[in-house]
């Protein structure tokens, strides 16, 4: 019996891992190849319109669908490794996922230290009723940007190194 809730747990966390961690890198996908793009094409009323109603929102969203992606993902390591320190941390497959547990971390405290702070910064300037920052505005536009081109690139080498731990080769 505790082998089949063992492996029910591990298929529930496995799914919401995986669901979890589409929705993070999804997000951050979409905001850099779409949004980043769709945004600057737009006239000044309507984007500053737009990243006020989007802003409020990724900040929540987005570092809410990371905190689920690392929690189910560290259970999940915990679940798959019997919590045996000698088969997390000892074996290639415990430390390929270690590695990307420790990425993810990297990754999620990037997100929120530069890439949250610096969106919030820029909401504030929005708010304002006729802001004449904008080079400070659009000096923190090209900071946000290049912190979502980090942190997709870390979360496409932590999707590599998921796949490599579902490999025989390791």
């Amino acid at each position: 019996m505790a082998d089949a809730v063992t492996l029910a747990s591990a298929l529930v966390l496995r799914y919401l891992h995986i669901v979890f961690g589409i929705v993070w890198i999804g997000a951050v996908a979409y905001g850099v190849g779409v949004l980043r793009r769709a945004l600057p094409q737009m006239e000044p009323p309507a984007r500053k319109a737009a990243l006020r109603r989007l802003i409020p929102i990724l900040v929540q969203y987005i570092p809410g669908a990371a905190v689920m992606t690392i929690l189910t993902g560290a259970l999940l390591y915990g679940v798959l490794g019997g919590w045996s320190p000698a088969l997390m941390f000892g074996t290639p497959w415990g430390l390929v996922l270690l590695a990307a547990l420790a990425l993810a971390l990297t990754t999620f405290a990037i997100g929120m230290l530069v890439g949250v702070r610096t969106a919030k910064r820029i909401l504030a300037h929005l708010e304002e009723e006729a802001c004449t920052h904008q080079p400070e505005v659009g000096a923190l536009q090209a900071r946000f940007n290049r912190a979502n081109v980090v942190v997709l690139f870390l979360g496409m080498a932590i999707l590599a190194l998921m796949v490599a731990a579902t490999t025989k080769a390791i």
